[in-house]
């Protein structure tokens, strides 16, 4: 350091810039890998917070910008409670309504589309004419040949799912509607300037006239959009009910985007729940990093204030440090979190295509970004204001170098005590809200990661009293010895470190554990719905059997081939009640033994009564969430919306969601029958006779109905593994989450074990120089690592365990997914063997390189 520049930092009370890039520019110098490692732990911290934070709000974003494509001004909507609509002549009706601006009629439907080399997607098909224009809505930007009769027009999204070329002849396409195929020409690729946001869903369009031929719905429509005059939409909402009656209904033309969002919610709290608590432990991650760099950064500061200089240089030089490198971090952490959210986190919704017209793309969120980043440097700012302690006046300018003080003070035993005594509080928290309020899940995972941390340093002191008494007595452990001695000369990097491996296994343990203990729970759900049935027929990718099936579905046909004892008709559909679109499953009795074995709350006695009430007239089973949020219980009685009406049930039984996140009603055949005013079959289930060859038999019944017949013959086993990989794929961010952790926890402690071993370097020259092979040096890297990571980690682990119990009765009472119970799963032992093999493994390397390390380094000076 020049004389100006000690003399500048004495005298000025604000540093100038130059002289504050200046000595950072000496620090990354003499300690780069030291930052660069720090920098890494704050970008993924930040990485992670924001591609969380995005995908969850880029769902429900994206397809509120399709839905006002479709919509424009609109701002009510009358629509049909099933699939089958209501008659179009409804519509003059509507236009003379007083207020009433504009209207627009809509035929919608969700079908499977099959597309070229076998490709095939769930599609919102729309058929509409030209009032949709004059509504200023979709129409107005379709391209005249998009509604050419006979054709249909796909969005760029869906002509890339199914393999269609834009060009001027896309070519065709084939529809299943009611488990028949039906050819249909391709009249257009829609693209963004076509099509605006509607590009990125999965949609097509048709005449009106078009779509009532495929559906056999002639002057039918399922929704009639409107807009109303400014200042009169409650009048005309009132005058719309009055049309309704009880058979249809009246609400906001948005109302799509508010039921996905309530479909959203389950899926997005476990996902909020795994990603807040990733970005916290990543926050960690970093707070830590910087903290392996504290006793440097304290030595520096010595030297400054032995200089001469002020308290004031000496916090602004700090603080601009810091900010450095919390801006240059977390502006990179921005950037890999943006690439996150678009390639990898992005969130699959495919288990919803049945129910709503879904659009992609990644929708960025200022308020998300920036609080990513100010998290980022703000986390950095707290940890680098540990070295600024030695600023109080109380303790002499070269503490750092008294006896005791090298490399970082030790906490004294009252520190350690105090530390575990507000752990243990965090701790009773965290068990008296895991037993009163599951909700608060969040806080009590909060609450143990901070106690866990805050437990380290007595961990640690008893890991190393016990190696202490273990090397006193079996003196020839001289490694050990060393070893200890090594580590208490590093107390501060040493806690730091163990903190890291606390973290690390605490985050792997809890969220891995709890993932797979959701999978093992849907997984289970999968089986007992696939098992009610050996053998399912259906159109293809209608897993949960809502579309309704041409006739009888093939069922007479069925009924003829050799080999099939029974055949029963299975029905479903989809029914919106308040905020939510439950999928109704309807099942003649005895039909939902399995499934409702496995997800009924109360045990198998209540799905026995469950079982019998189905099988008489005005029973229901239902979703735990759906009963608590209407204020019913069982015996209590619910009105339920149906396409015939409002209709009256009593509860039977209170159930899971079935991983179909807004609620499931269970019913009986006939129930359904009389309330959706249909007799077809949405799936059909075949009872082999005894003895007969299942696979066999799917043969001869796919022969009897005929390769064009469009409906699909499968095995229990298949339907569910289709059924358990489509609903996995909707918590799929869960698993890159969790996934994510596990990486996050490998290389910070990883980055945390090589920066630790790079500020060694000094000390294990000075063993060189006294005679110590490299060989005995590589020994005492290891025992050191083992005896901070068996601090750190081990209690990681353990409070891992009982977060993983946390946030198991979360998933469970709060999002009412079926969760397995704790004991299902090994995953936490494999997570703790992964995280700590896999982070030694990849210090293996940093630590050869040092045991070589020259011993002329002990003789240098600083």
């Amino acid at each position: 350091m020049s004389a100006t520049g000690e003399q500048g930092l004495q005298t000025r009370r604000v540093l100038r810039p130059s002289a504050l890039a200046y000595f950072y520019r000496r620090r990354l110098r003499a300690h780069g890998v030291q930052e660069l490692l720090a920098g890494v732990g704050i970008a993924g911290a930040v990485a992670l917070a924001l591609a969380s934070g995005l995908t969850q709000t880029s769902v429900a974003g994206s397809t509120r910008n399709a839905v006002h494509a479709v919509i424009g001004p609109a701002n009510l909507e009358l629509r049909a409670r099933g699939a089958r609509g209501f008659p179009e002549g409804l519509l003059v009706k509507v236009e003379h309504v007083p207020g009433v601006l504009q209207s627009a009629p809509l035929l919608e439907a969700s079908m499977r589309v099959l597309g070229n080399n076998g490709r095939s997607a769930e599609v919102y098909i729309a058929g509409t004419d030209v009032s949709l224009a004059v509504l200023n809505g979709l129409g107005h930007t379709l391209p005249l040949g998009a509604l050419t009769p006979d054709a249909l027009g796909l969005s760029a999204a869906s002509a890339t799912a199914l393999g269609v070329e834009r060009g001027a002849k896309p070519g065709n396409v084939t529809l299943l509607t009611g488990g028949l195929e039906r050819p249909i020409r391709v009249s257009a690729v829609l693209g963004e300037e076509a099509a605006g946001a509607l590009s990125e869903a999965l949609v097509a369009v048709t005449p009106l006239e078009t779509m009532q031929r495929l559906l056999g719905q002639p002057g039918l429509v399922t929704r009639i959009l409107v807009r109303s005059a400014p200042g009169q939409e409650a009048g005309v909402r009132r005058a719309l009910q009055r049309l309704a009656g009880t058979r249809l209904i009246v609400g906001s033309a948005e109302e799509d985007v508010q039921l996905l969002k309530q479909a959203l919610r389950p899926s997005g709290q476990a996902s909020a729940l795994f990603s807040v608590i990733g970005a916290l432990l990543g926050f960690m991650f970093a707070f830590n990093a910087i903290l392996l760099t504290v006793p440097e950064r304290r030595q520096a500061i010595a030297d400054l204030r032995l200089a001469g200089t002020t308290r004031s240089a000496v916090v602004q030089l700090a603080a601009f440090q810091a900010l450095c490198l919390g801006i240059a971090a977390s502006l990179f952490g921005v950037g890999l979190g943006y690439v996150l959210a678009r390639w990898v986190f992005h969130q699959s919704t495919g288990y919803l295509a049945e129910a709503f017209a879904l659009s992609g793309g990644t929708i960025l969120s200022t308020r998300i970004v920036v609080g990513a980043a100010i998290g980022g440097v703000l986390a950095t700012l707290l940890a680098s204001g540990v070295p600024l302690l030695d600023l109080q006046r109380r303790l002499a300018r070269d503490a750092i170098y008294v006896p005791g003080g090298v490399g970082g003070n030790a906490l004294t035993r009252g520190t350690q005590r105090s530390l575990l005594a507000v752990a243990l509080t965090l701790v009773t928290l965290a068990i008296v809200l895991y037993a009163a309020v599951p909700a608060r899940a969040l806080v009590a995972s909060i609450a143990l990661a901070v106690a866990t941390v805050l437990s380290v340093p007595s961990a640690f002191a008893g890991v190393l009293a016990g190696a202490h008494a273990l090397s006193e007595r079996a003196p020839r452990l001289a490694t050990l010895a060393v070893a200890l001695g090594g580590v208490r000369a590093t107390t501060l990097r040493a806690l730091a470190l163990a903190a890291t491996g606390a973290v690390a296994l605490f985050g792997s343990v809890a969220l891995g554990g709890a993932r797979a203990n959701l999978l093992s729970g849907i997984h289970g759900f999968a089986h007992s719905y696939a098992a009610d049935a050996p053998i399912w027929i259906g159109e293809p990718g209608d897993n949960q059997a809502t579309h309704m099936l041409a006739g009888d579905g093939g069922a007479a046909r069925i009924a003829e081939v050799r080999g099939v004892a029974s055949v029963a008709r299975f029905q479903g559909a989809f029914l919106t009640l308040g905020p939510r679109r439950l999928w109704v499953i309807a099942r003649p009795p005895g039909a939902a033994r399995e499934v409702l074995a496995s997800q009924t709350l109360g045990g198998t006695a209540a799905a026995r009564i469950a079982n019998a009430r189905l099988a008489e007239h005005g029973w229901i089973a239902l979703s735990q969430q759906v009963a608590e949020e209407h204020h019913v219980h069982v015996g209590s009685s619910l009105r339920l919306p149906t396409p015939s009406g409002d209709l009256r049930y009593r509860v039977a039984a209170l159930t899971t969601n079935l991983a179909w996140s807004p609620g499931v009603v269970f019913m009986g055949t006939r129930d359904f029958t009389r309330a959706w005013q249909t007799s077809s079959p949405s799936a059909v289930a075949v009872t082999p006779a005894a003895g007969v060859d299942v696979p066999r038999l799917i043969t001869r019944i796919a022969a009897a109905l005929g390769a064009s017949s469009g409906l699909e013959v499968a095995s229990a086993a298949t339907r569910e593994g289709k059924i358990d990989t489509l609903t996995g794929e909707g918590l799929g961010q869960l698993g890159v989450i969790a996934t994510l952790l596990e990486l996050a926890a490998i290389m910070a402690l990883a980055a945390a074990l090589t920066s630790s071993i790079h500020q060694r370097r000094r000390a294990l020259a000075a063993l060189r120089l006294a005679g110590a092979p490299a060989a005995r040096l590589r020994r005492i890297l290891l025992v050191e690592a083992g005896l901070v990571l068996s601090a750190g980690c081990l209690t990681g682990a353990l409070a891992g365990g009982f977060g993983q119990l946390v946030i198991d009765d979360y998933l469970r009472h709060v999002t009412g997914f079926p969760v397995a119970g704790a004991g299902a799963s090994v995953r936490p032992l494999e997570i703790f063997a992964l995280v700590l093999g896999a982070a030694l493994a990849l210090v293996a390397i940093p630590g050869w390189f040092a045991s070589r390390v020259s011993p002329a380094l002990a003789l240098m000076e600083d």
